[in-house]
């Protein structure tokens, strides 16, 4: 989870329902240490504020390579079955979510709305959400021939080519030849990369951000802009079809 749920009402209702959980510990929260388990691995214990009950965490320091440290707390107290590397990995698979808010808005265009009543948003909303399933299983698939994760594949080309092999299997009468272009659609999805991403490093000052909202952050008076000659316009990428046909990537 974020670290905005750290309370203890939410970890106590997670492990009331023999869950697990793992949360990042913000830097100024000091839960209080009960044993060292090992090298940057502390069980501690948090304790209601409106009562005398606790519940038992552990705060591992996460390491890992392309993200930040992080302090992790988590209800997985056994430090040899779960060891701190493998939680750090578990914990960063959450950057998946951020990813998927920008191709679900970005590329599936999904931050304007057609509908008019509650209903017909409903439908809209699944309807989105069968297309993003859809192209995830397209990853997935593409993943499992290259063995890459699906953080390294390009959502919004797995869309594109996901719509052109739509378009190829309406035209295709032979449903005998839907495995075989199902397989060379996969291995066609899974050239497309992208640079992997897996950690922010803007600055979180909101002082900052108002000061530039309000444009208060003026360049300075004896300051001369250097102006740069703009980049050569990119020719878009194109593919042709079985029949002949041109389509756009991008």
């Amino acid at each position: 989870m974020d670290s905005g749920f750290y309370s203890y009402a939410t970890l106590s209702k997670i492990t009331g329902k023999h869950a697990q959980f793992i949360i990042p510990l913000k830097e100024n929260v000091r839960p209080k240490v009960l044993s060292v388990l090992g090298s940057s691995d502390y069980l501690c214990q948090i304790k209601d504020p409106a009562g005398d009950n606790t519940i038992d965490v552990r705060v591992v320091f996460a390491y890992r390579n392309g993200f930040r440290r992080r302090r992790l707390v988590t209800s997985l107290l056994d430090p040899i079955e779960f060891p701190a590397n493998e939680l750090a990995n578990l914990y960063h698979f959450r950057w998946r979510i951020e990813t998927f808010y920008l191709e679900f808005k970005c590329c599936l265009k999904s931050a304007c709305w057609h509908c008019q009543t509650p209903e017909s948003f409903h439908r809209e909303l699944l309807m989105h959400m069968i297309v993003c399933c859809l192209i995830r299983l397209t990853m997935l698939g593409s993943c499992q021939l290259v063995k890459l994760s699906m953080g390294e594949l390009s959502f919004a080309r797995a869309l594109t080519e996901t719509r052109l092999l739509l378009r190829i299997l309406l035209a295709t009468t032979d449903t005998d030849l839907w495995a075989s272009i199902w397989e060379a659609h996969l291995s066609c999805c899974a050239r497309y990369r992208v640079r992997h991403k897996p950690d922010r490093h803007f600055s979180r000052d909101r002082q900052e951000y108002r000061r530039k909202s309000r444009g208060l952050e003026k360049p300075r008076k004896n300051n001369k802009r250097k102006y740069q000659k703009a980049s050569p316009i990119q020719k878009p990428e194109i593919r042709k079809g079985s029949k002949g046909q041109i389509f756009l990537l991008s």
